[in-house]
């Protein structure tokens, strides 16, 4: 197979994906390159908004969702969600030196964020068997048994992208091709 195999769908090449489309545009104000990627399987597509929008409804704060979107996109070497991300996060206030902190993999130097990375990246590589004291330095820094649950949601919303995105070799959208990343090697 080949990126090929994922064209960058419209209305007129996947109607059944119309109503992706439209929260697409509602939500980011058009239709990211990912969606129109994940078109090829519209029910993806939807999962992945809907799992946009239940993560806006959680207590997480939008620096605290930036540093889980960049973290998890980071891990994965997600270089679409890196690029994407580091704009929505400079939109959404999350201070410039934590993401650079995050796009150079580097410790954040505000040690509740600091916390909130190092629990989502124990997440990821131990597959949810984090050890207690992992998650009572995480509740220690100031977060909730709530957030664990909440981060776990993050996870899942980025895996869907980030995986997407490297069998589809989705192409960094225009607006954000200033903050363009590329995975080390």
């Amino acid at each position: 197979m080949s990126h090929d195999d994922f064209p960058l769908h419209d209305a007129s090449s996947a109607p059944e994906a119309q109503r992706a489309f439209d929260h697409a545009e509602q939500t980011f104000g058009m239709v990211p390159n990912l969606i129109r990627k994940m078109a090829s399987a519209p029910a993806l597509a939807e999962a992945y908004l809907s799992l946009n929008d239940v993560l806006q409804k959680t207590s997480l704060n939008p620096t605290e969702q930036g540093v889980l979107l960049l973290t998890v996109s980071r891990y994965h070497e997600c270089d679409y969600c890196m690029a994407a991300h580091s704009m929505t996060g400079r939109m959404t206030g999350v201070p410039d030196d934590v993401i650079v902190a995050l796009r150079e993999d580097e410790p954040i130097n505000d040690p509740k964020l600091e916390a909130l990375r190092q629990f989502a990246r124990a997440m990821i590589e131990q597959r949810g068997w984090v050890d207690t004291a992992t998650q009572q330095a995480f509740l220690d820094a100031g977060h909730t048994p709530a957030q664990m649950l909440e981060v776990i949601l993050a996870i899942g919303l980025k895996t869907l992208s980030n995986y997407t995105n490297h069998i589809a070799g989705t192409p960094v959208d225009e607006p954000m091709a200033a903050e363009r990343w590329t995975a080390p090697k």
